[in-house]
């Protein structure tokens, strides 16, 4: 029987990762995004109903059996840990991974989260309500929200109607600056 309600905390999200990293192989690395990027790698006092990964080496299906093992020791559900959001990598820039957090080692297992800025596109894209209290959380800085819109052009080949919609809502938050050369005109 496992418990479908957990939420993780800090401290139950460590608590579960050190569990799972005692279970690993040497090696074993994860990329987090959504809640667990936000609590664990970057102070957000807030929580979530699972880990969410990006990228793991090896594939998380390839030690599934560790993370079950998990679950039923600390009573969470079967997919406590999961890897949905890959469905969503295509909206980070290729080089997302030179600006990972390092959240920390846990026994076997190597824990980052994508960086802010990364993070906040992803949160920004999505743009559920949840999503824009966690924006709210970060309190992005003008840099931050410059990078999300330099991402829209990219992302608009592939999905326009949510790089429109990002882009009424940035322009809603976070009106841009007149740019210095039409300003002086």
């Amino acid at each position: 029987m496992t418990n479908r309600d957990h939420e993780f905390s800090d401290g139950a999200a460590r608590q579960a990762l050190e569990a799972l990293g005692r279970l690993c192989s040497p090696g074993t690395n994860v990329v987090l995004v959504g809640g667990a990027a936000l609590i664990l790698g970057y102070g957000v006092a807030r929580t979530t109903h699972d880990i969410d990964v990006l990228v793991a080496t090896p594939r998380l299906a390839e030690f599934g059996r560790a993370i079950e093992q998990v679950a039923e020791q600390l009573d969470l559900a079967t997919r406590w840990i999961n890897d949905g959001a890959k469905a969503y990598g295509e909206v980070l820039p290729d080089d997302f991974g030179d600006r990972l957090t390092d959240i920390g080692r846990f026994g076997h297992l190597s824990v980052a989260a994508v960086s802010r800025r990364d993070l906040l596109l992803l949160k920004l894209h999505a743009l559920r309500p949840e999503d824009l209290e966690d924006v709210d959380a970060l309190e992005p800085t003008p840099e931050e929200i410059a990078f999300v819109r330099a991402q829209l052009p990219r992302i608009a080949r592939f999905d326009p109607a949510r790089a429109y919609r990002t882009d009424a809502y940035l322009a809603s938050q976070w009106p841009e600056p007149p740019r210095e050369e039409l300003a002086s005109q």
